[in-house]
């Protein structure tokens, strides 16, 4: 089935400030906003019990009046592959955005290979995401920030590339009543930085009733001292 997404904004401001003496000076400040966008998917079953799930989107946003102005259009579009058993999903998703002159200002590339634990939670799991250029999602970032953006870290690079991977094994823990996943993690920013994780992760039955993550870390940068740490996250429902 066809799903089609579609959100939309038009915004207008008006401030006005009296001028009070030798206080305040009178001020007046207008602005206009326009903002939309739309993301369409469409699901395939193939003949052995696989899926297969492309998109495209679009955003477009225009600022006017005061301060920043300019339009941007922004364009993307991926797909996805899973098994017949879920574990298996192999995704690739693009994304351009064009400044209101016509230039490309800004793109972005990224791919996907992540294998699922079992349901119970145990086994292997895999997760492998490249980036290339800036690939987080694009429409909701033209949305937030503008054709503008947001300025690149110091020694930054547009067209960088990228790396996240994750090597876990779930194992039983408590007699059943959790499962233990130790793991490792490696992370490359298109900036240069790397991340390196060492961690254990307990997950109690049934899932989402109690969820630890405890890991040490360390980061490391051409430009920088290395950085280390010690990251315990907790979550409780009830």
């Amino acid at each position: 089935a066809l799903r089609l997404d579609l959100k939309g904004e038009a915004q207008a401001t008006r401030y006005e400030v009296e001028e009070n003496g030798d206080l305040i000076e009178g001020l007046s400040v207008r602005t206009h906003r326009l903002r939309f966008s739309t993301e369409g998917t469409r699901e395939y079953v193939l003949s052995g019990g696989g899926r297969v799930l492309p998109s495209a989107e679009l955003g477009v946003r225009w600022d006017g009046g005061d301060g920043v102005t300019g339009a941007g259009v922004e364009v993307g579009g991926g797909v996805s592959w899973s098994d017949a058993g879920g574990r298996l999903t192999l995704e690739a998703r693009g994304r351009a955005l064009a400044a209101h002159r016509g230039e490309l200002d800004e793109w972005g590339m990224t791919g996907g290979v992540r294998l699922a634990p079992r349901t119970n939670g145990r086994g292997l799991s895999l997760s492998v995401a490249p980036v290339w250029g800036s690939a987080g999602s694009g429409t909701a970032r033209l949305w937030e920030e503008g054709v503008a953006g947001r300025p690149l870290p110091s020694g930054g690079r547009p067209d960088g590339a990228g790396l996240d991977a994750e090597l876990g094994y779930g194992m039983g823990a408590f007699g059943g009543f959790g499962v233990g996943t130790p793991y490792l993690r490696y992370g490359q920013a298109p900036e240069g930085e790397r991340r390196y994780g060492l961690g254990w992760r307990l997950a109690a039955r049934p899932a989402g009733a109690f969820d630890l993550d405890l890991e040490a870390w360390r980061r490391e940068h051409d430009t920088a001292r290395p950085g280390h740490g010690l990251r315990l996250e907790l979550r409780l429902s009830w």
